[in-house]
């Protein structure tokens, strides 16, 4: 993601053979000087009118998402980078390429894809697809060598896929829990660790999401790419320091769990939240910026500049050239191509207006669940409003069942169900939220579910361990009448589904029952079939199919 730029001399010495190019070239006719500005706004506002709907959700979740606020920052930054580099591209001879209509229709029908098929990162990644197309198409190949950067840098304002971003977050809040709760006990504060919660004498602290490092990271990636272009020269330099932001913001969100450890054992347990919870991230952030100048001061002092040949090399003529591209092109035939591009980006628009905005949203009947299966009996449970807010308010179900005549194990089921995922709000793994609570894996395993009336489908079997409890889960994503067990299969049959009947509803099914100690998880599976056996008919007749 980290280009280096020609210096002026060089691009100098490409402008002097560039300038000889064109004085051999034939004068072409008159041309209204107004109207490439003109077909520049014309194809402004089509492109605007394509993306309305992608950018207004995309600026909503930078104002909203603190772990992607730093998405205002990167096209403002990228803009200055091509603002800045405006003399050298001006050496450049225009070679377009008609690749670039293979890569702008690309653009298009992923934005499409993800457009219908209920995918937010197709649809923003598409933008970028779009953008390359039209600068290959117009400009060349060596205009989009030229601009690598400032385009590359615009993957940093996409928030990455819920899917990809809970793999990612997990990883770091079990990191820096484990290495907070090895540095505490040197500080003299006693420490349990279960999981992600970290147990001290006077408080359990749970390692959110927040002080994952997640937050920090793309943030401070991002600083590291604009501090590594703006002040540094070399490439290795600059990959190194948007490297190094990685163990810089684990190294930074651990000593944040280590303070919040102190504030609890030698001041105020209720130090440990609100205010100065929310200062001493600002203030990790603050240090890790600090980190970030140290590691290139250091840099700088055993890999001096001065004593290393720069890292960009001669550039050529032939560099420039596309071997597609014709080497002038008349300003009909860029008119040509404008009129192209436009009934390109107008096509996919209207395509997308065609099929409406409003997907068929199902009403589900969770409500109404029976409360009595068999001899079990269930009473309802209320989740609280942070757990709520990190599933996305989904409608739920949360009740536990229990046999009066206490010959049947208590099992707590669980469904959450989106009516609609279009707005990023997907379901998420149990594997993701146990660990939160202070659970940690003992067994994780695919298995089948054979039950009448309903074709076998796969199921997740997970045994979770807690303080010398275990308890044994069983889990899956449940959609129009399908049972899967993988969240990558989920999210295929969501882009599917939204495709072929515009739905984009979906549910996860999950059961939980202790287990007796030293009970196998096949033992305890098989004390939980009734009951599965149970609620699998009952599925289709309250979540729709």
């Amino acid at each position: 993601m980290l280009f280096t730029y020609p210096r002026e001399d060089q691009v100098c010495a490409v402008s002097q053979v560039l300038q000889a190019e064109t004085q051999n070239a034939r004068p072409l006719a008159a041309f209204p000087a107004w109207r490439p500005v003109l077909q520049v706004a014309v194809l402004g506002g089509l492109s605007l009118w394509l993306y309305a709907s992608t950018l207004v959700r995309l600026v909503a979740q930078w104002r909203h998402d603190p772990n992607f606020s730093h998405g205002f920052l990167v096209p403002l930054f990228s803009a200055f980078v091509v603002w800045q580099e405006r003399p050298k591209l001006a050496c450049l001879k225009r070679r377009p390429s008609w690749s670039g209509i293979l890569i702008l229709v690309m653009g298009l029908c992923l934005l499409l894809l993800g457009q219908m098929g209920a995918e937010l990162f197709l649809s923003r990644i598409s933008l970028l697809f779009v953008l390359a197309g039209m600068i290959v198409f117009f400009l060349g190949w060596n205009f989009f060598q030229a601009l690598l950067f400032p385009w590359a840098l615009l993957l940093l304002m996409i928030p990455i896929p819920a899917i990809i971003f809970n793999q990612i977050t997990f990883p770091l809040q079990l990191l820096a829990s484990k290495i907070a709760s090895a540095i505490l006990p040197w500080l003299g504060v006693p420490v349990l660790r279960e999981g992600n919660v970290i147990v001290l004498p006077g408080k359990a602290l749970e390692v959110a999401d927040a002080c994952s490092g997640i937050r920090s990271l793309m943030s401070l990636a991002t600083i590291a790419v604009i501090y590594g272009y703006l002040v540094e020269r070399r490439l290795v330099p600059r990959v190194l320091l948007a490297l190094a932001s990685l163990p810089i913001a684990v190294a930074a969100n651990s000593l944040r769990v280590v303070i919040t450890g102190l504030l609890v054992q030698y001041w105020d347990p209720d130090k440990a939240e609100g205010f100065f919870h929310e200062f001493q991230g600002w203030l990790m952030f603050v240090a890790s910026l600090f980190m970030l100048y140290i590691l290139h001061r250091v840099v700088r002092v055993f890999w001096p500049e001065g004593n290393t040949k720069s890292s960009s090399s001669p550039i050529s003529v032939s560099s420039f050239t596309s071997p597609i591209g014709s080497d002038r092109v008349t300003r009909q035939l860029r008119s040509l191509y404008f009129v192209i591009v436009a009934l390109l980006i107008a096509s996919a628009a209207l395509a997308l207006q065609f099929r409406g905005s409003l997907e068929n949203v199902p009403s589900d009947q969770l409500s109404s669940f029976p409360k009595q299966i068999g001899n079990w009996v269930g009473s309802d449970l209320q989740l609280d409003e942070a757990t709520l807010d990190t599933l996305g308010h989904p409608h739920y179900l949360l009740r536990v069942y229990r046999d009066p005549a206490g010959k049947l194990p208590t099992v707590d089921l669980f469904i959450p169900y989106f009516s609609s995922q279009r707005t990023g709000d997907t379901l998420h793994s149990p594997q993701n939220c146990f660990p939160g609570s202070g659970w940690t894996a003992e067994e994780n395993r695919r298995i089948t579910l054979s039950v009448a009336g309903q074709s076998p489908f796969p199921a997740n079997r997970y045994v979770i361990v807690r303080a010398g409890a275990r308890a044994l889960v069983l889990y899956w994503y449940w959609a129009h009448a399908r049972g899967v067990a993988s969240e990558y299969w989920a999210k295929y049959y969501l882009v599917k589904d939204s495709i072929l009947m515009n739905r984009s509803d979906g549910a996860l099914i999950r059961l939980v029952i202790p287990m007796f100690s030293g009970e196998s998880a096949e033992e305890a599976e098989q004390r939980l079939s009734p009951f599965t056996d149970s609620i699998v008919p009952l599925l289709n007749d309250y979540i729709p199919r």
